[in-house]
C-alpha cells in the first residue's frame, strides 16, 4: 500500500522495504527476456510514488535515464545526503494549493522537513550544472520554468498549478476530499516528451 519514500511514509518506508533493490530488479528481469534499450527506463510515480522517485534519481541514476515526480519533494536530509552517478533530468509537477505535500514545504511532527518545490528546483539544477535562474512562461494558471543547458545533457522542468491541489493534472482526482486535478495541462504527454528529449 506504499513506497519506501526514505523518511516518508506508511508501512513501506516504516518496515525499511527495499524498494530501490525491488526497480533494480525489476529492471534486470524484465531486460533477461524482453529487448528494452537501457538508455531509456525511466521513473514516474505521484504523492508517496514521488518520494521513491526522487529517492531512484539519488540511487539508481545509473539505470534510469529521466525522472518525473508529480506531487512531492524530499525531505532536506535525504537531499542533502543525494548524489546521483550523473546530472539527472527531471520534470516535477505540483499545485500550490496542495495540502497533503505543501508547495511550500512542511516540517513533519517529528522534525522531518520537506523541502518546498522552488528550492528542489533549484537544488537540482544546482546538481546538474544548469543556470540559476530559469526561463519562465505563464499560461493561464500554469507556471512553466526551465532551468538549461545543463552538463551532460541533463535538464530540470518544473511545473507549478496555480492554486492546483493534490492531483495528477490531466488525470482523475485521488478523492473528492483532497482536490480535482487541472485540465489546463496534462502531465502526461509533457512528461513522455520530456523523457524522449
Amino acid at each position: 500500500k506504499s513506497w519506501n519514500g526514505g523518511l516518508c511514509c506508511g508501512e513501506a518506508a516504516r518496515n525499511r522495504t527495499d524498494d530501490i533493490g525491488f526497480v533494480k530488479a525489476v529492471i534486470s528481469d524484465i531486460s533477461s527476456y524482453a529487448m528494452i534499450d537501457a538508455a531509456r527506463i525511466y521513473a514516474t510515480g505521484f504523492s508517496n510514488g514521488a518520494f521513491l522517485v526522487y529517492r531512484l534519481a539519488c540511487e539508481a541514476a545509473d539505470q534510469i535515464a529521466a525522472f518525473g515526480p508529480i506531487g512531492a519533494t524530499q525531505a532536506l536530509i535525504a537531499e542533502q545526503n543525494c548524489q546521483p552517478s550523473r546530472p539527472v533530468p527531471l520534470i516535477h509537477f505540483h499545485g500550490t494549493s496542495d495540502t497533503l505535500n505543501p508547495y511550500d514545504g512542511l516540517t513533519t511532527g517529528s522534525g522531518v522537513e520537506f523541502v518546498s518545490v522552488p528550492h528542489a528546483g533549484a537544488h537540482w539544477a544546482q546538481m546538474n550544472g544548469c543556470p540559476a535562474s530559469p526561463s519562465s512562461t505563464t499560461s493561464g494558471s500554469i507556471v512553466h520554468e526551465v532551468y538549461g543547458p545543463c552538463q551532460g545533457g541533463a535538464a530540470v522542468e518544473l511545473y507549478t498549478v496555480t492554486k492546483g491541489e493534490h492531483a495528477w493534472p490531466g488525470g482523475q482526482a485521488v478523492s473528492a476530499q483532497v482536490g480535482e486535478p487541472t485540465m489546463e495541462i496534462s502531465a502526461t504527454p509533457l512528461m513522455w516528451e520530456f523523457f524522449a528529449a
